[in-house]
C-alpha cells in the first residue's frame, strides 16, 4: 500500500499485528462507558447538570461568525518563510441580515533570518489578527477556534520571545499590539456577551468526578457528555477544570500588561463558565467556554445556542459550519506560502549568475505549521 511506502517491511508488519489489540481495548473501554450511561446520567441529573434548550425562551435568530488562524514556517537551506493569518467566514442564516457577504482575513508573510524565536512570536501575531477580527466584526455571536486560555498562553508566549526575534516580525507584532490595542480587545473578549470559544480538543475535564464516582477509566469530558446527553440538551454552566500544579493565576509579561490588568483577566477567567451542548443526533456534544455576561443569563445563552445549533444542516459537518470553513481555509495557507517558496526560488535564480548556489540556499528541509497549518 502506498502508505506504507517509506516504511520498512518489519516496521509495518508489527504495526499491523498492534492494529487488533488496538482496537480491541478501544472497544473494551467504550463498551464500559455505553453500560454505565444509566447510572452516569443519573448521577449527572441529581447534581443538575442536564438541561434542555426547549425550556429557554426562543430567540430571534443571531447573526453568526467564526473565526481560525494558522502560520507557516518554511524552513529554507538560508532563511526562513514565515506567514500568519486568520480568517472569518459569516455562519448561514434564513432570517438574520448578512454582515460579511465574503470572508474576512488579516496577513503577514515575509522571509526571516534563521531563529528559534520565530514561532512563538509568529503564532502570537496569529493571535493580534484574529482578535482583530473578533473585535471588528458586526455580529450577535462571534465563535473563535480554541480556548480563551489557549489564546493568553499564546499570547504570553509571543511577547516573552517577541525581543529575541528577527526585527521584521518584532517590529510586526509589536506595532499591532500597540496600535490595535490588542490588550484591551483580548480582556473585552473574555468580558463580551457575544464572544464564545469552541475548542474541537481540550484535556479539561469538567465532568471529571462522574468517572471516580463509576470506577470507570479516563475519558474526556466532550466524550461524557456525548454519552450522557440526548439531543437538544446541554450541560450547567460550570467553572472551567484547573489541572493539579497549575498556576491559580495566568501571567502575561509586566512590561506589557500591568498588574491590575492582569488581576482583571484573571478574574474574568474565574468566572468563565463551560457548557456541553449536543444539537442533534447526528453531532457529538460541542465544548462552549462562556464569559460571565452569557454563562449567568439565559437570555444570552439561548441566544447562543441558538445560533450554534443553526450551523449545524448537516453530518458531514461537526463543529459549528463556519468554524468549520473557516478551517479548511487556513490549512490551506501552507499551499499558499508554497507557492510563495516557488516563486521566490524562481525570481533570485533568474536574477543571479549562479542559479545552482542559489537554489541550494533555497531549498526547504522542514515545514512547521499550526492551527490549521
Amino acid at each position: 500500500m502506498e502508505a506504507f511506502a517509506d516504511l520498512p517491511d518489519a516496521l509495518v508488519q508489527d504495526l499491523l499485528a498492534k492494529a487488533l489489540p488496538v482496537a480491541e481495548g478501544v472497544n473494551r473501554n467504550l463498551q464500559l462507558l455505553r453500560q454505565a450511561r444509566a447510572s452516569l446520567r443519573t448521577e449527572a441529573e441529581r447534581r443538575n447538570w442536564i438541561r434542555r434548550k426547549a425550556d429557554l425562551d426562543v430567540p430571534r435568530e443571531p447573526s453568526v461568525v467564526g473565526i481560525d488562524g494558522s502560520y507557516q514556517v518554511h524552513r529554507l537551506t538560508a532563511v526562513d518563510l514565515c506567514a500568519a493569518a486568520s480568517v472569518a467566514v459569516e455562519g448561514t442564516s434564513k432570517e438574520a441580515k448578512r454582515h460579511w457577504e465574503k470572508p474576512h482575513h488579516r496577513m503577514w508573510v515575509e522571509s526571516l533570518e534563521h531563529s528559534k524565536n520565530v514561532t512563538n512570536t509568529l503564532r502570537g501575531l496569529m493571535i493580534s489578527m484574529e482578535l482583530d477580527l473578533a473585535a471588528k466584526a458586526p455580529h450577535d455571536l462571534v465563535l473563535l477556534d480554541g480556548s480563551f486560555i489557549i489564546l493568553l498562553i499564546y499570547l504570553n508566549q509571543g511577547l516573552t520571545s517577541v525581543g529575541e526575534a528577527p526585527q521584521m516580525l518584532r517590529d510586526e507584532f509589536q506595532r499591532r499590539w500597540r496600535d490595535e490595542g490588542v490588550l484591551d480587545r483580548f480582556v473585552g473578549l473574555l468580558a463580551s456577551d457575544r464572544t464564545v470559544a469552541v475548542p474541537k480538543y481540550s484535556g479539561r475535564n469538567e465532568l471529571k468526578e462522574l468517572l471516580s464516582i463509576n470506577n470507570l477509566p479516563e475519558t474526556d469530558a466532550k466524550t461524557l457528555a456525548t454519552l450522557l446527553l440526548s439531543p437538544g440538551e446541554y450541560t450547567s454552566p460550570l467553572p472551567i477544570y484547573r489541572f493539579d500544579g497549575e498556576d491559580r493565576e495566568y501571567h502575561l509579561p509586566v512590561h506589557y500588561c500591568s498588574e491590575r490588568t492582569l488581576n482583571t483577566i484573571n478574574q474574568h477567567l474565574a468566572e468563565m463558565r463551560v457548557i456541553f451542548f449536543r444539537p442533534f443526533g447526528w453531532v457529538p456534544a460541542i465544548r462552549l467556554e462562556l464569559p460571565k455576561p452569557i454563562a449567568s443569563s439565559l437570555t444570552r445563552l439561548s441566544l447562543v445556542l441558538q445560533g450554534i445549533e443553526r450551523q449545524f444542516f448537516s453530518p458531514a459537518v461537526i463543529e459549528p459550519y463556519p468554524l468549520f470553513l473557516a478551517d479548511r481555509m487556513v490549512k490551506s495557507l501552507g499551499a499558499g506560502v508554497a507557492v510563495v517558496e516557488q516563486t521566490v526560488a524562481q525570481h533570485v535564480a533568474s536574477d543571479s549568475p549562479d542559479g545552482e548556489t542559489i537554489m541550494l540556499f533555497l531549498q526547504n528541509y522542514r515545514t512547521e505549521g499550526g492551527r490549521g497549518g
